[in-house]
């Protein structure tokens, strides 16, 4: 990672704090980051974006995905775009397939 990426990581971090899961907004259609926890630490998966059901259930936009189990999410950011309830609907029945 050159010093102008780290910086621009740094300054979109601060632009989009990590939020603690209670503030989570449920069945909105948000997309969100998500930050998870493990014995080596904090990490984000970059790359993938994740939204919250009105169940509370998350699930992983592409390639849909359920997380219901393996890691546990601890902190989410917004990233400001909705989903359709449409296409909620499509990426939680393949996900729940799969």
């Amino acid at each position: 990672m050159t010093i102008k990426e780290r910086q621009e990581r740094e300054a979109h971090d601060r632009e989009n704090p990590w939020r603690p899961m209670s503030e989570a907004p449920r069945g909105t259609g948000l997309i969100c980051d998500l930050l998870f926890d493990d014995m080596a630490g904090h990490y984000a998966n970059e790359g993938l974006q994740y939204f919250l059901d009105a169940n509370g259930d998350w699930y992983q936009i592409e390639p849909p995905k359920w997380i219901a189990h393996g890691p546990t999410p601890m902190n989410w950011r917004p990233s400001y775009v909705r989903m359709t309830p449409e296409r909620r609907g499509i990426i939680k029945k393949r996900a729940r397939t799969e």
